[in-house]
């Protein structure tokens, strides 16, 4: 508010308020009362007075208020109070309109007021009483303002007011001025022109005197107000330059100031020079604006134009009463008398010959003048009424500033008779301002309002042929809107048609990038072309990211849209940017743009290389890629980072570029060799320029990417629709544990992809991750996983996943998303094999288009996974298509192969380790009721399948995602049953469950519900207090209850260990559901489905004497299985492939051989889950020893402890002092390692090449395959692999993981020559015979765990024998044939010949197997292999020097009782001492007491063995007894130990060596 009392916030009299009221409903204008009811008038009243009440004499008082919303929008009041005088309401409104507000009411009524001293209204009077003070007071409703608007409008009104204030109280002087002025003027035109002036054609506002120095003096009017002076100091000059030059009285110009007062338009100054004789010394300045009627006065009427009407008039010879007269005289009339009166007479006279010709024919025309000092542009433009728009306005307005290059100061619009409009632009010439060619622009109007389509017909012209020219102009020029037309031209039109017609598909588009003169050194102009406009939220960020900031945009659709868009853009560039090179490249850079757009390229920082960095776009969608691997791996580094670095190292980063084509590129490999030495050195050179530590780590590591590819489809035909590559993992630094041993990075804007695989030959199924930016972390745990868990089939672990980037919402579309989802992996799948190897006719084949740098590398296959199930036929199809050698082979499971819900085959390996658990418990569960509590539902193939494997289950409570299921007494064979119908629906929840089956207490809840109320039965089965739950809780409770078994048969991890975070788990859906290992109460977790327990939690369980193995020992069926159909399905592809099978033959062989396969699986789960338990049976006996051969898998990088979970040495070895061992889940660990460790050792020897393993290949598969195809079978590709993997499982299944490795190291032989020693004992002893008779026998666990551990301990010695015996290398049906014979004789007098000694030490095994209850045919068959100890080294002896095995026999043994080391031997035999070293050093002495014997007798040569032994002992006879007399001082011992004997041992070689 300004100027207000205090007093207006006093109460208004009654009175005063009433006669307000009257006042504004009398005066209101029609309309303005409009919604204006006795409230709000009353309210308006109340305002008005509020405001009045306190306004003090000459000045104003001005308030505005915020009203409510109205139906209409948000409004504001404004008062405004001033002494009644001229010019109030236009002016207000002229101050309003330029704050573009907009006003919706204005009531004016003026009183006749009495105000007390103070000021405050005492009294509104008759409009006739004498002497009364006349105020006007104005109420107006607007539209609302912001606070800051508003206040800026209250200020603006303020000055406005005070203009009109001082205008109207020096009207009088500044009027006398002019006519004292007009009395000074000598010039009789000019002098009329004044006092005509003053005979109201003139509204005065303003006068000064002004003298040559810029002083000011005499002012008047809103000269008072203002310190700037009505005309600047050049046109001050050039004024007294014009009237020294004796040019014409007055001077009339415009000014550049807009008046406030009357009207809002710039100022007319009158001019009058003020003479000291000749010389003028000051100017006086009248300022106003000529009136309407003086605008509106004929010429003839006007001093100055009616003396140039009177000259034009005689000069052309016109009769005023003639055509030419009456238009000439019109001319003058319609032309701006204001702007006229100033032009000289050739001016005027141009402009009206001009209008004349335009009434005869009426045309566009544009004519220029200058005002009287040329401080002004005036341009003169007609136009066809229809013509005329706010686009052809400002598109005119447009031309003339840019050619003029003056601002525009005004414009007005006159419409004429005969259908034109004359629109009348001011432009100031004042700052640089030229007067442009009037031609070159009546030619531009010319061509901007002639006929539209021909002119853009004449466009097409220049480039195509004319008809074309024409066809497409009709189609096109029409389209284009009005406002693109004023705007851009015909020419500019030509081009956009020709490429809005080039555009193809609905999704296509085209883009064009140019320069106009005027543009800055950033500047460039951008033009997408498409059918459907393009969202400003999707083109914004795409041009942001190739370094462009966006300035403007505008789009014209043609013929609304239906012939397509034309968006222009304009873009600049960061300073200091060329904007003329981005469009010297402007192919390159529209290809690039049109990709993003198009989303065959993503919309990312790296594509302001293209344009910062002058890379190609293929050279950006490298480094994207590269950067997307690197940022799977764990790269702390953004993109924004990687973008920086690249545009900063340019010389690098276009070296990097070079070193990839010159490693990669097919068409370039002549000299690959020196353009990779050249980029190799020139990165060097570069990187140490390179300051930036982050900046040089970020290069390096692309570097090392480029190094460690060892394949690509970069530069072949795949890479259209994904790129690839085959990475050695081992040369890029810093990637997280474990290794794989080559992964296979796919990157396309639609799909990212890896395939981790641990070693050449690998298998595992590829996952839909839906974790876009870690699924290689992901994929790596499971790799891992699969790493172990492949330790039972041929392949060791691989694992793929694939993260589609452009899939459909599947709430709105779920077919559209599988459908994406299916594309993606079809896409991930061709990327892999574009760069995988095949067999073509026995001859493996590289990838086309793709540089080799490794080795052959044929074989891959997948199988299904996590949202891949249903995949295996697509990813087959596109195998077979390719004719990939594997066929159908390539992933498992397909619609040809083998099923594994319907066999149940992952569900019913896991249920052998259940079952072996509970019979170590000596429960069978199979016929003895258990309770169960599960996590899973009947239509699942684990959960399903396994709770339909015993009828004495009691299935008390499980859940799913959907339903929890409570059934807290269950009739075991009706469950059964229900359980079985359930299974065999097509689909089914817990909800299909016959609820009248299930027992008191129990039912089926949805998990949706908010809380569940437990009954005492729930209670019971759960041993919780609780009347009632929410169901995440109850999960919780049923995952804690007491039952005799948790089967997990359904996806999530639902049990951690406590020193574990729920971060740390990484299933971020099921922590609310998880509990700690420690809560639970079951006896027995089966983990048929993966990861239904952390590691951690598996030991935590396991030390709580919880009994469970790990998920890739339990459910490794599945994986197992799809092996064995793989394996078969290569030998019989070659079979079908050489026309020997036909297709269907070989399904039908598949189909038939389906229990065959479920058999050798189980057997594999079978053995498996035994070994784990005959190497869980030492105990924290072993503990050291595991610890060793933990340390020994670390040394050999088979084993990282900190990616397996498994504790540091000190934590396991202190486990030893609780009677504590190492846990089942950490010995699964090791089972599977060792096996890998033994494998690949096996694969790298000669065992495939003995013509006697053929057996071995022959068992590994089904018998009906065996009869049918053994040709088959012994030609597989896979032979050296299959038998090393059967080989390997079968020792560490058998003889646990201790003695394999104890024994490599003992005897410092290779693994693969103790695999060869293994099987040599196996025929030597006929074991497996034997083991397999324990397999089937009757007895307790603990017996038959017994026997297995004995027949281990007795195969060790044997080996031992057998590794000392033979030469290095020796192969199984060598080795069996050179020891058989001689092995076969001692067997059969081993009674005969055996020591009281050997007799003993047999009899002590004997006794301790029958003790723990084994079959006493078996505990006499397991102890017999300890008869037979040396047997191995006395045959080889025999048989390398000729003798009679007896008889060596019969001497060795002899020498070992005289000497008296038999005792040291048995001794050191039985001794199992917990320390590694200690086992090491007394398995030693016992070999050694065996081997010194041997030795000795080696040196017989052709002598009777017998009189050798009898010589050297009577020799030695006095040696001898002191040596014996040792030994029985040590046999004399309480408790002999390991130094005990071993000084005993080298004394007896010492003896012996003599």
């Amino acid at each position: 508010m300004t100027a207000l009392a205090e007093a207006k916030n006093k109460e208004v009299d009654t009175s005063i308020l009433e006669a307000l009221q009257g006042a504004l409903s009398k005066g209101a204008l029609p309309g303005e009362s409009e919604g204006l009811d006795q409230a709000a008038l009353a309210a308006a009243a109340g305002f008005l007075g509020r405001v009045a009440n306190g306004r003090r004499p000459g000045e104003s008082a001005i308030a505005i208020e915020t009203l409510g919303e109205g139906a209409t929008g948000r409004f504001m009041r404004l008062a405004i109070i001033n002494d009644d005088m001229p010019f109030l309401v236009d002016s207000i409104a002229n101050a309003m309109a330029a704050a573009d507000v907009t006003i919706h009411r204005l009531l004016h009524p003026i009183l006749s007021v009495a105000r007390d001293a103070d000021g405050a209204l005492s009294a509104v009077l008759d409009d006739d009483a004498p002497g009364a003070r006349r105020e006007s007071m104005i109420y107006i409703e607007a539209d609302r303002a912001d606070a800051k608007a508003r206040r800026a409008l209250e200020k603006a009104l303020s000055e406005t007011l005070e203009d009109v204030r001082a205008a109207v109280a020096d009207w009088a002087q500044m009027q006398s001025a002019m006519a004292a002025d007009a009395d000074a003027v000598s010039d009789e035109e000019g002098a009329a022109l004044l006092r005509w002036f003053l005979a109201r054609h003139f509204t005065q506002t303003g006068h000064e005197v002004v003298a040559r120095d810029g002083s000011s003096s005499a002012a008047l009017g809103i000269c008072t107000r203002h310190e700037r002076a009505l005309i600047a100091p050049a046109s001050l000059d050039a004024a007294f330059t014009w009237f020294e030059e004796g040019k014409r009285t007055p001077l009339i110009i415009k000014s550049s100031r807009l008046s406030r007062v009357h009207r809002h338009v710039l100022l007319d100054l009158i001019i009058i020079p003020i003479r000291s004789g000749r010389d003028v010394t000051a100017l006086s300045i009248h300022a106003g604006m000529w009136t309407s009627s003086g605008l509106a006065a004929t010429p003839d009427k006007v001093p100055l134009l009616r003396s140039a009407l009177s000259t034009l008039m005689d000069k052309f010879g016109f009769d005023p009463m003639s055509h030419a007269g009456k238009t000439l005289a019109h001319a003058l009339t319609a032309l701006p008398h204001d702007i006229t009166i100033g032009f000289d007479r050739d001016t005027l006279e141009r402009l009206a010959l001009t209008f004349m010709s335009l009434t005869d024919r009426p045309r566009p025309k544009l004519a220029l003048a200058t005002s009287a000092l040329a401080r002004h542009l005036y341009a003169f433009v007609w136009l066809p009424r229809d013509e005329l728009s706010t686009a052809r306005r400002v598109a005119v307005q447009d031309m003339l500033a840019k050619a003029a290059n003056g601002p525009v100061l005004s414009w007005s619009i006159a419409l004429e008779e005969g259908g034109l409009a004359l629109l009348r632009i001011t432009l100031d010439l004042r700052d640089g301002g030229i007067v442009p060619d009037a031609a070159a622009l009546d030619r531009q109007l010319q061509q901007m309002v002639r006929g539209w389509v021909p002119a853009v017909e004449e466009s097409l012209a220049e480039t195509e042929e004319p008809g074309r020219a024409a066809a497409l102009a009709q189609r096109y020029a029409a389209g284009f809107p009005l406002a693109y037309r004023n705007g851009a031209g015909p020419a500019e039109a030509a081009i956009d048609i020709r490429l809005i017609h080039s555009l193809s598909g609905a999704g296509d588009k085209s883009i064009r990038i140019y320069r106009n003169p005027e543009d800055c050194a950033e500047r460039l102009r951008l033009k997408l072309y498409s059918h459907d406009t393009i969202a400003l939220s999707e083109v914004v960020p795409a041009f942001e990211n190739f370094g462009f900031r966006v300035i403007e945009e505008m789009t014209t659709p043609i013929d609304g849209g239906a012939l397509g868009h034309v968006q222009r853009f304009v873009l600049e560039l960061p300073a200091g940017g060329d904007a003329a090179t981005v469009v010297d490249r402007a192919s390159v850079v529209t290809e690039a743009i049109a990709q993003v757009l198009e989303g065959r390229a993503e919309n990312d920082r790296f594509n302001e290389l293209i344009v910062t960095a002058g890379l190609s776009p293929r050279s950006v969608v490298l480094f994207r890629a590269l950067y997307r691997y690197l940022r799977q791996t764990g790269v702390a580094y953004g993109m924004a980072t990687f973008a920086e670095t690249l545009r900063r190292a340019q010389d690098v980063t276009l070296n990097l570029v070079a070193l990839f084509e010159a490693l990669h590129d097919p068409a370039t490999q002549t000299n690959a060799q020196e353009r990779i030495a050249a980029a190799e050195a020139a990165i060097d050179a570069g990187l140490e320029q390179v300051t930036a530590i982050d900046e040089d780590r970020v290069l390096r590591l692309l570097r090392a990417v480029i190094d460690a590819t060892l394949r690509t489809n970069f530069f072949g035909a795949a890479a259209a629709e994904a790129l690839a590559f085959k990475l050695d993992s081992a040369r890029i630094p810093g990637l997280p544990a474990p290794l794989p041993w080559r992964e296979i990075w796919v990157y396309s804007p639609r799909v990212e992809g890896i395939h981790l695989r641990a070693g050449p030959v690998a298998r595992g199924g590829l996952r839909w991750s839906d974790r876009r930016d870690d699924f290689r972390t992901e994929i790596l745990g499971l790799m891992k996983a699969q790493r172990v868990k492949n330790a039972v089939i041929v392949p060791t672990g691989a694992k793929g996943g694939f993260y589609p980037k452009q899939l459909p919402n599947p709430q709105a579309d779920r077919d559209a998303w599988l459908a994406e989802g299916t594309e993606s992996y079809r896409i991930f799948i061709r990327a892999l094999l574009s760069v995988t190897d095949n067999i073509v006719k026995g001859e493996v084949k590289h990838p086309a288009q793709v540089v080799v740098r490794d080795g052959n590398d044929p074989y891959f296959v997948v199988a299904a996974d996590k949202g891949t199930a249903t995949f295996s036929d697509v990813a087959n199809a596109i195998a077979q298509d390719r004719d990939f050698w594997l066929g159908d082979a390539f992933a498992s499971g397909g619609s040809n192969g083998y099923d594994h819900k319907a066999m149940g085959i992952t569900a019913r390996g896991a249920w052998i380790s259940v079952q072996r658990h509970f019979a170590e418990m000596g429960i069978d569960v199979q016929n003895e009721p258990v309770s169960v509590v599960g996590c899973g539902d009947m239509s699942g193939d684990v959960f399903g399948n396994g709770m339909l494997l015993s009828k004495a289950i009691k299935l008390v409570a499980a859940f799913d995602h959907r339903h929890i299921f409570f059934d807290p007494t269950p009739d075991p064979e009706r469950s059964w049953e229900e359980r079985n119908r359930m299974f065999q629906l097509p689909r089914s929840s817990w909800e299909d469950y016959d609820k009248s089956l299930i027992s008191k207490g129990g039912g089926v809840f949805s998990r949706s519900l908010k809380r569940i109320a437990l009954t005492p039965e729930m209670q019971a089965i759960l041993d919780v207090t609780d009347t009632e739950m929410e169901p995440s809780a109850l999960i919780s409770a049923i995952l804690k209850a007491p039952a005799d078994l948790l089967w997990f048969g359904g996806i999530g991890t639902y049990v951690k260990s406590s020193t574990q975070s729920h971060s740390d788990v990484g299933d971020p859906a099921n922590d609310r559901l998880r509990i700690n290992a420690e809560e639970l109460r079951v006896r027995v977790i089966g983990e048929g489905a993966n990861l239904g327990v952390t590691q951690a939690g598996r030991i935590a369980f396991s030390l709580r004497s919880g009994r469970i193995n790990t998920d890739f020992i339990d459910n490794s069926a599945g994986v197992d299985c799809s092996d064995n159909e793989v394996n078969i399905k290569i030998a019989l592809n070659k079979e079908m492939a050489e026309g020997r099978l036909p297709f269907d033959a070989r399904n039908a062989l598949l189909e038939s051989m389906t229990d065959a396969v479920a058999d050798l699986v189980l057997e594999d789960n079978r053995l498996q889950a035994l070994g784990l338990s005959i190497a869980e049976a030492g105990g924290n006996d072993d503990l050291a020893s595991y610890v060793r051969l933990i340390e020994t898998f670390e040394e050999s990088g088979r084993l990282d402890r900190q990616v397996e979970g498994l504790a540091a040495n000190d934590q396991l070895l202190r486990r030893g002092q609780d009677g504590q061992g190492l846990t089942r889940p950490e010995l699964a660990v090791l089972l599977s390692t060792a096996k890998l460790s033994l494998q690949d050792a096996i694969e790298h020897g000669d065992l495939a090449n003995d013509d006697s393993m053929i057996d071995e290949l022959m068992a590994a598969f089904p018998p009906a395959m065996q009869e049918k195809e053994a040709d088959a079978i012994a030609a597989h590709a896979l032979r050296k692999e299959i038998i090393a993997t059967k080989v390997a499982n079968r020792i560490i299944n058998r003889l646990g993981l201790i003695h394999p490795f104890e024994l490599a190291e003992e005897e410092g032989c290779s693994l693969a020559d103790l695999a060869n020693a293994f099987l040599i004992a196996e025929r030597l002893y006929g074991i497996r015979d034997l083991w397999a008779d324990i397999d089937s026998a009757d007895m307790g666990e603990d017996a038959r765990l017994g026997l297995f551990a004995t027949i281990a301990s007795g195969m060790r010695a044997q080996i031992a024998d057998i590794l000392r015996a033979l030469p290095t290398g020796t192969l199984p049906a060598q080795g069996h044939a050179r020891l058989a014979p001689g092995v076969q004789k001692l067997a059969e007098q081993v009674d005969e010949l055996l020591t009281s000694e050997a007799q003993r030490r047999t009899a002590s095994v004997s006794d301790r197997l029958l003790g723990l209850g084994a079959p006493e045919p078996l505990a006499r068959r397991a102890a017999g292999l300890f008869k037979l100890d040396g047997a191995v080294g006395i045959a080889s002896l025999a048989s390398r020097m000729d003798m009679n095995e007896v008889a060596l026999t019969r001497a060795f043994t002899h020498l070992g009782e005289a000497v008296g080391i038999d005792w040291v031997q048995s001794t050191a035999a039985r001794m199992e001492p917990s320390d590694p070293w200690e086992r090491l050093l007394i398995s030693g002495v016992a070999r050694d007491m065996q081997q010194v014997r041997l030795d000795f007798l080696a040196q017989t040569s052709a002598m009777d063995v017998s009189d050798h032994v009898e010589q050297w002992l009577k020799a030695k006879a006095a040696r001898i007894r002191q040596f014996r007399s040792l030994v029985q001082r040590a046999k004399a011992a309480a408790n002999p130990n390991v130094a005990m004997l071993a000084e005993i041992a080298g004394q007896a070689r010492g003896l012996l060596g003599r």
